[in-house]
């Protein structure tokens, strides 16, 4: 089934296969209509419409993607649109937009593409916090972290996750995505105050993959040790480039990542279906 797929799509279904991310029987075809699901990190199910190549004929992959999503199973799903700053899915991807519409699909977040490239000055850390590796952790410490930290959440995604499936469920499936990234095992840390936890960053091979403050401790500026951290993390282990995302409604976290020295990139549509 990959093959039927171009490149560069069908190296980057094999090389997801290889990690578990994707099967053959995920894939889809139909007329010039492509499509592939992916999930997170191996052994979850998947989440995300990942390769869709809508052909020229919205009704038609309208129509791919509905029967695709009986087939799997499913009952969410999310697709990603990522653009330039200043242009749309309305009118720069009108096929790919007006099929997921088709579909069932809704826009319901957009997100800033962020990103720091070598050359930039590193955030300075101010040195308040100290830090434990989450691997040198137990898993429970952290996962309550997790849900403290989800607390009054600004992310979308976190929102309508504690809200449908609960704090606990949606912790530890975020416990198990950080765990699974691709990453050094000191990189995701926990910071401490006097002893006592008040915020994450997990940094992954190429990305600020997560970051947050427990509500306790929001307002004090945490979250510039944190992202400075991070930042420097993967700027000593040589990354030329560092990426990260934000809701653009998230406007503490976004304006964190501007004084960190990053810069605004381009903008992610993050569409969703529900059964």
């Amino acid at each position: 089934m990959f093959d039927q797929f171009p490149e560069p799509a069908r190296s980057q279904l094999r090389s997801a296969f290889d990690e578990g991310r994707t099967r053959p029987e995920w894939c889809f075809a139909e007329g010039q209509a492509r499509l592939a699901y992916w999930a997170p990190f191996p052994g979850s199910e998947p989440a995300i419409v990942w390769q869709f190549a809508p052909g020229p004929d919205p009704v038609a992959a309208a129509g791919l993607l509905r029967r695709s999503l009986e087939a799997m199973g499913l009952s969410k799903v999310i697709h990603d649109i990522s653009l330039q700053p200043g242009l749309t899915p309305v009118m720069d991807r009108a096929v790919e937009h007006e099929a997921l519409v088709e579909a069932g699909f809704a826009m319901e977040v957009e997100r800033l593409l962020l990103e720091w490239v070598a050359g930039s000055d590193l955030p300075e850390d101010p040195g308040r916090l100290t830090y434990r590796p989450a691997r040198d952790m137990a898993a429970a410490e952290v996962i309550d972290l997790l849900v403290r930290v989800s607390a009054g959440s600004l992310d979308h995604d976190t929102r309508v996750e504690v809200a449908t499936s609960g704090p606990e469920k949606e912790a530890r499936w975020m416990y198990d995505d950080l765990m699974s990234r691709k990453a050094k095992p000191d990189w995701f840390v926990i910071g401490h105050l006097d002893g006592s936890p008040v915020g994450l960053v997990a940094p992954d091979d190429h990305s600020i993959a997560y970051i947050g403050v427990v509500p306790e401790h929001r307002g004090r500026g945490l979250v510039n040790d944190l992202l400075a951290r991070g930042t420097r993390t993967l700027a000593e282990a040589g990354l030329e480039r560092i990426v990260a995302a934000t809701d653009i409604t998230n406007v503490p976290t976004a304006e964190a990542f501007l004084r960190a020295g990053y810069s605004e990139v381009g903008r992610l549509f993050r569409y969703y279906w529900r059964a």
